[in-house]
């Protein structure tokens, strides 16, 4: 059977912004895709779709559709945003077009395409998810450090306003998109790190031309930016 040809509806993970970490399977399933959807609502401000072209220039040969993403935590807004996302790419399937939803990271890990996949499958599509570099592991490999070690325990943080909680869980924390809160997570985590408790380390950007690391909160910048990546060590147990 030839994979591409029988399942219509592809989420592919680009990694976090240098395009030769994209793995072959995603360039060859951009390359076999009839139609490519893109997070942004400007192809030339999407960072997936501009990781992608670098390795599939072939993707401007393709039919392009881009979404706008509201950012909002309304459950019932997010829910008609998914379906209407949803009922667009539906109409590619019925037309038996291969499609190949692009996403920063890994489709599997917060992103809008695990949404658009379950209405696939409850209408009995088959879905295939191919796998990026996530952030966490990426921004680990830059700052050459390892996230887990023994026995640690991995915690993902995806919402900082309760971190003075999730500090109290053992071994090593990853918080992402924290940009906007950046004073709130360096007061709570300058308290720790004096106290020997932790090691923080931080990089905005990975993998692009603008890639910053940083190491200790007192290096943390003032003004986070969105793609930036916090790791927590817990040095309780190193």
């Amino acid at each position: 059977m030839d994979f591409f040809n029988e399942c219509y509806l592809n989420g592919i993970g680009v990694g976090v912004g240098d395009p030769q970490m994209m793995t072959l399977k995603a360039v060859n399933a951009i390359r076999n895709s009839d139609v490519i959807c893109l997070p942004r609502k400007d192809k030339e401000q999407c960072m997936a779709y501009k990781i992608a072209r670098e390795s599939v220039p072939e993707i401007d040969e393709k039919e392009i559709c881009c979404f706008e993403f509201e950012m909002t935590k309304d459950r019932d807004k997010l829910d008609k945003i998914h379906q209407n996302i949803y009922d667009t790419v539906r109409g590619f399937i019925d037309d038996k077009k291969i499609v190949s939803f692009l996403t920063i990271g890994d489709p599997t890990v917060y992103s809008t395409f695990s949404y658009i996949a379950k209405r696939a499958k409850t209408d009995g599509f088959e879905v295939n998810i191919i796998n990026g570099i996530t952030s966490f592991c990426a921004c680990a490999a830059s700052l050459g450090i390892s996230l887990c070690d023994l026995d640690d325990e991995l915690h993902i943080i995806p919402d900082v306003s309760k971190l003075k909680e999730s500090l109290k869980l053992p071994g090593t924390k990853v918080l992402m998109k924290c940009a906007r809160h950046i004073e709130y997570i360096k007061e709570c985590l300058w308290k720790y790190e004096k106290e020997g408790k932790i090691e923080v380390y931080a990089v905005s950007d990975c993998g692009s031309e603008d890639e910053k690391r940083f190491y200790g909160t007192k290096d943390l910048p003032h003004e986070g930016k969105y793609m930036m990546t916090i790791i927590i060590k817990d040095r309780t147990l190193l």
